[in-house]
């Protein structure tokens, strides 16, 4: 699970090693930089998060928060759609992805160190989803995804078994605390919105990790599938 800290959320951090629910569009401000025209198909962030209320409470509305809003001031903020469900269950899985089929896929909540990821069971009940049962859901509906981000605790060995089907996949080797998981996130789509590649982000937000003084910047990991394009962005 994630530890429980103050919650801040202006920073940014990033990730190497093996290398209720709605729709956002981001819009620009006069701060935010001019925005080329937006690209037929837009790039699909689906956040899914879950936090029954079994679990200890994690600032999933703030690292939410923190997406939107940095995706909004970036470079692309007209490229990127963030779609976010909620309570997400296990049944709610393989609807979300085949209803929106994202190329980005992002989890936040609760892990454990048995390499379970922990979703709702209804009633406030919570219930673990396995490494294997994960690395088969994206296998069978991989289709358009680059990249998922699994901001949970001990999440690595989820994304090494993702990692098969997967060209871009973030874990977490150990615990993290709630405020470096806003700071990771929120810096590692700053980066994909300003065309970063996806290593380039991942390294963006452990180095917002460290300009925030965190000691967890060592435990988000990149796995990168052998063959996948790393010298490109994700818009292309």
């Amino acid at each position: 699970m994630r530890d429980t800290q103050i919650n801040r959320a202006d920073g940014g951090g990033t990730v190497y090693g093996v290398m209720g629910g709605g729709s956002i569009n981001i819009h620009g401000t006069a701060e935010a930089a001019p925005s080329p025209a937006a690209p037929e198909v837009r790039i699909r962030v689906l956040m899914l998060a879950a936090n029954p209320v079994d679990t200890p409470r994690l600032a999933l509305d703030e690292e939410a928060r923190e997406i939107t809003e940095k995706l909004r001031l970036s470079q692309d903020r007209d490229a990127f759609e963030l779609v976010t469900r909620w309570a997400v269950r296990s049944s709610d899985l393989l609807q979300h992805l085949n209803q929106h089929r994202p190329h980005i896929v992002h989890f936040s909540g609760h892990g454990d160190r048995t390499g379970s990821i922990t979703l709702s069971a209804g009633g406030g009940d919570s219930r673990p989803v396995g490494t294997e049962a994960l690395a088969e859901l994206f296998r069978v509906v991989r289709d358009d995804i680059r990249v998922v981000v699994l901001n949970a605790c001990h999440s690595a060995a989820q994304a090494q078994a993702i990692g098969r089907h997967i060209d871009f996949i973030v874990g977490m080797r150990t615990r993290v605390t709630d405020e470096s998981a806003v700071v990771f996130a929120s810096a590692f789509y700053s980066a994909l919105g300003f065309r970063r590649t996806v290593p380039q982000a991942f390294e963006q937000a452990r180095t917002a990790l460290m300009l925030h003084g965190l000691a967890d910047h060592d435990v988000p990991e990149l796995i990168i599938r052998p063959g996948a394009d790393v010298a490109g962005t994700i818009g292309g």
